[in-house]
């Protein structure tokens, strides 16, 4: 019989180029939630940087970044152990990053323009 993962106290981060999107849903998310940390990140390195410094339980990732691109983050954390729940939300979801991501690690997929609530809701399922 599986359980589902059940996380008491989350640290979550968002790892968004876009202060307003980082915000925004970490408003959202603490509205709903008590005991959470809310980590951020804008681009590539300091996304790693903020992994590498203290594990996190769920990261919340875009696709593009000054720096380079959140498919070089899944990468990174393919090979490198303290991987966490990873959702991937972002306006470039066209089907082959959408694999891609999933390919490398990703557990959820969502578009930014049409499924930015359900982030909130999968983070509240796994409290």
């Amino acid at each position: 019989m599986e359980f589902p993962l059940i996380l008491l106290y989350m640290t979550i981060l968002i790892a968004d180029d876009s202060a307003l999107i980082r915000s925004t849903l970490g408003k959202l998310i603490t509205r709903k939630m008590e005991d959470i940390t809310i980590k951020n990140s804008f681009d590539v390195k300091s996304t790693i940087r903020e992994i590498d410094s203290k594990p996190v339980d769920v990261l919340i990732l875009d696709i593009q970044f000054p720096d380079g691109s959140g498919i070089d983050v899944l990468r990174y954390l393919k090979n490198h152990g303290n991987k966490p729940f990873i959702m991937v939300l972002t306006n470039s979801s066209s089907r082959r990053i959408k694999k891609q991501s999933l390919q490398l690690g990703a557990d959820l997929f969502f578009d930014k323009s049409d499924e930015y609530e359900k982030v909130v809701d999968e983070i509240i399922r796994l409290s």
